[in-house]
């Protein structure tokens, strides 16, 4: 063999190891992408299952200390309207007693000259 064979058969083992290298250095940005998209679903499924909890606690503590909303506003609704209804009969009652005190005879200015 001559010195232009080994020369051209050394250029090929070259090519060929960083052909494998550059095989194996794909592999393993392939295999840790790979890894990181199943650490992401994981994380994702525990913050998944960690902000359910957390709601279910939220509810179960918004119930105990502000108690059902909705029921809490129909009590206040019905509790201004039968205050409201009290008001506005305590008002008409008084302004009929004053209307019949304006026309008693008691009351009456007294007629001079008459």
């Amino acid at each position: 063999m001559d010195a232009t064979a080994k020369a051209h058969i050394g250029i090929q083992k070259l090519l060929q190891a960083e052909q494998d290298a550059a095989e194996i250095v794909a592999k393993a940005k392939q295999d840790k992408v790979a890894r990181l998209k199943q650490a992401k679903a994981e994380a994702d499924e525990e913050i998944a299952a960690y902000k359910a909890q957390r709601q279910a606690q939220f509810e179960v503590f918004s119930k105990d200390k502000l108690g059902d909303s909705g029921a809490h506003s129909k009590t206040t609704q019905s509790a201004t309207e039968e205050e409201l209804l009290l008001i506005s009969q305590q008002v008409a009652v008084r302004w009929r007693l004053d209307g019949a005190a304006e026309a008693s005879p008691v009351n009456a200015p007294a007629r001079v000259g008459g």
